[in-house]
């Protein structure tokens, strides 16, 4: 028997929850990549946040996605 996993109340989350914390986990990491076009790189820490927004009112994550807009603004400014 395997154990459900919990939000940060302890209340068991639902296959939805852990999908979406899991598309949460897998764009903070793709956000951290340096090989990325900077248009590309952007709308993954876009869309990185707003899954933030979520994971963070249904209680599933309390850290801050801490991304670095100033750094992807400059290497998006460079490329131009």
């Amino acid at each position: 028997m395997t154990d459900t996993p919990k939000d940060l109340l302890g209340r068991p989350t639902t296959v939805d929850e852990q999908e979406l914390l899991e598309l949460y986990r897998r764009l903070l990491r793709m956000s951290q990549r340096s090989d990325l076009p900077p248009c590309a790189l952007m709308n993954v820490k876009q869309a990185m946040v707003l899954l933030w927004n979520a994971c963070n009112d249904l209680c599933l994550v309390h850290d801050e996605p801490r991304c670095d807009w100033s750094a992807a603004r400059g290497a998006a400014d460079a490329a131009n």
